[in-house]
């Protein structure tokens, strides 16, 4: 009975050290993980005490042994439910198998510490899952990370025309004769800035002389070179000076920079300003959007997250404006409204906020994003994952996001690894249409990354082992 007693110790010390590692690795099931480990320790004490019992020759001993029985029983049975239940994490067959065998001690114990070791630490975004969030959860919460609350003036030049070596020094060489006007100084400036970046110097020098001849534009890149002091020296006032002489001279860009300026210099109420005056005397989308952000932020303004909303969708909604900023700016206020909704979306408090803005008559694609967020907050993973993937059908700006969406959505629900390995590959797939999905590919566990990788590499091998066999027999 003594030896007995000494094995029953020892085996429940290695299953207590098996559960501690794993409860130290992830955060699933994490409280019984904790009990079961409690439960253990008590009966470790209490085999102790009932051997010094036995040793003494204490009467009712017997009873003793009866008591620290049923607590290490109970601490067996707590121990198989915690392995089962870590079959949610990763080795799911393992995990059974060492729950059923919990039961049996020396097996039990030594299967624990096995799993200990082959069970991987817990990712931030694992530790999220395991406390009621999700994947998808983690994937939004980057998007909006990405696409935060910001202030944009669309400045920069159109896409340059693409040329040989020898067509661009041709162009170079044209446009430096014509150097005599500040419009001929700023496209010399403008093309040795584009086809020879190495001739910085240069390309500054004329874009000075035709910031002197108040040329808009070239103000305009003088004061964003004074504003962040890129190959000039910082001074905030002469970019404030650069851009209200390009705003006087008809540059919307240098307008709504200027109000930008004022913030970043503490003068934000004079910069809220600037924005409100040119959103509704020339009906700049761009100073519209930048509203929206004041009163988002709480900047030269009371913050009003509703207010910010209304603008917002006037941005998106305002479809037949012909400024050239309009597209791009409804585009930009689609994520900015997108994000909001995705950052209430897994807030209980702010249920009705969310409906408030997925409530709202869009339009299109960015309808049906919106739809599968609603969808997400009602936990419906199928219908949203139906939604998204009629997005990624439709193609256009959503695709790479829908595509991210639907991968988190097989990740958090798949039952089986090829489900979760088949929504890593989903994730993968928005990476050329989407740069930002590598912020969102973070949210997946390295483990199925791996097997993702695996697969991905026995499919490339048998794909090439038939085109092999192809030539053969031709």
């Amino acid at each position: 009975m003594f030896y007995v007693n000494i094995g029953l110790i020892l085996f429940t010390v290695m299953q207590m050290t098996g559960l501690i590692i794993l409860n130290r690795k992830t955060s699933c099931a994490s409280v019984i993980g904790f009990a079961a480990v409690l439960v253990l320790s008590m009966s470790v004490v209490l085999f102790l005490i009932q051997l010094l019992m036995y040793a003494f020759g204490v009467a009712n001993a017997m009873y003793v042994v009866s008591f620290c029985l049923c607590i290490t029983y109970a601490a067996y049975i707590m121990s198989c439910v915690y392995c089962i239940m870590l079959s949610k994490n990763s080795y799911k067959t393992f995990c059974i198998v060492t729950g059923v065998f919990d039961f049996i001690p020396p097996v039990g114990a030594v299967l624990t510490l096995i799993l200990s070791c082959k069970v991987e630490r817990d990712t931030t975004v694992q530790e999220y899952v395991y406390n009621g969030y999700a994947y998808t959860y983690a994937a939004l919460g980057e998007y909006c990370a990405i696409n935060k609350a910001a202030f944009t003036d669309l400045s920069g030049d159109e896409e340059p025309e693409k040329l040989t070596k020898k067509e661009s020094k041709r162009k170079l060489k044209e446009l430096k004769g014509q150097t005599g006007t500040p419009e001929g100084q700023y496209a010399y400036a403008a093309a040795i800035a584009t086809y020879s970046p190495q001739y910085t110097k240069t390309a500054l020098k004329f874009m000075k002389k035709a910031a002197q001849g108040n040329h808009p534009a070239a103000l305009f890149n003088m004061g964003f070179y004074y504003e962040l002091g890129a190959y000039v020296k910082k001074d905030l006032k002469k970019a404030r000076d650069c851009y209200m002489r390009a705003a006087d001279g008809g540059d919307e860009d240098a307008a709504v920079r200027l109000g930008i300026l004022e913030i970043k210099n503490r003068n934000a109420e004079e910069g809220f300003a600037v924005f409100k005056s040119r959103a509704e005397e020339h009906k700049d989308r761009c100073a519209l959007y930048n509203m929206a952000v004041c009163y988002e932020l709480g900047l030269g303004v009371e913050p009003d997250i509703n207010q910010a909303l209304e603008i917002y969708c006037k941005c998106d909604a305002d479809e037949k404006s012909k400024d050239r900023h309009a597209a791009e700016i409804a585009a930009i206020a689609r994520k900015r409204i997108f994000a909001i909704a995705a950052t209430d979306i897994n807030s209980a408090q702010n249920g009705d906020f969310f409906r408030k803005v997925t409530d709202r008559p869009f339009k299109g694609v960015f309808r049906i994003m919106m739809d599968g967020l609603i969808e997400i907050k009602k936990r419906h993973a199928k219908d949203a994952s139906d939604k998204f993937l009629k997005a990624v059908k439709k193609g256009g700006e959503w695709e790479g996001l829908a595509r991210c969406l639907v991968g988190t959505l097989y990740l958090d629900n798949g039952k089986e690894l090829n489900d979760k390995i088949n929504g890593a590959e989903f994730i993968q797939s928005a990476l050329e249409i989407m740069p930002e999905a590598k912020d969102m590919l973070k949210v997946v566990p390295p483990s199925i990354l791996k097997k993702t990788k695996s697969r991905r590499n026995a499919e490339n091998k048998n794909r090439n082992a038939k085109s092999a066999n192809n030539s053969k027999k031709e």
